[in-house]
């Protein structure tokens, strides 16, 4: 008795660490993710160091504005979820309300992101910002492409 108790502990403590060191991994892959694209950014917008250190300053406080409105978008998209496995003629007026303040929060991820590319031409120029839009959209869809292999890898 006393071995099967210790047997399961084992088990469970086992399957408590993998599960810490998968987390661990996605933040470690996540963090090189970034480190990637920052250097990458660099070398595409060839900035000097003091533009450098101004401008990720002020992407750091876009990034965590960004992170902040769809945090509240995923949470609304929770409670809409929930709201319609229930079957109840009565949340048709919340849904509505819901709807329009997810619509809203998508317009204000617009502005903040119009807002932040605006806010960097006092520290570069047209043709980087323009570089900067090009950049990000090649570098999600390269990431995009990259993690889509990797499933087909791992499917086969």
């Amino acid at each position: 008795m006393k071995t099967k108790l210790f047997v399961l502990l084992i088990i469970a403590i086992s399957f408590s660490t993998f599960a810490q060191m998968g987390q661990h991994r996605r933040r470690n892959g996540m963090a090189k993710i970034e480190e990637l694209e920052k250097v990458k950014l660099i070398e595409s917008l060839n900035m000097d160091e003091q533009t450098t250190l101004k401008f990720f300053a002020r992407r750091t406080e876009h990034m965590n504005k960004m992170k902040k409105l769809v945090r509240k978008s995923d949470d609304l998209l929770d409670r809409i979820s929930d709201l319609t496995k229930k079957d109840d003629e009565k949340n048709s007026a919340k849904l509505k309300k819901m709807i329009s303040e997810y619509l809203s929060g998508s317009e204000a991820m617009v502005k903040e992101k119009e807002n932040f590319i605006n806010s960097l031409s006092d520290i570069l120029s047209y043709e980087q910002i323009s570089k900067l839009l090009v950049f990000e959209k090649r570098f999600r869809e390269e990431l995009k492409g990259i993690l889509f292999r990797q499933r087909m890898k791992s499917r086969n």
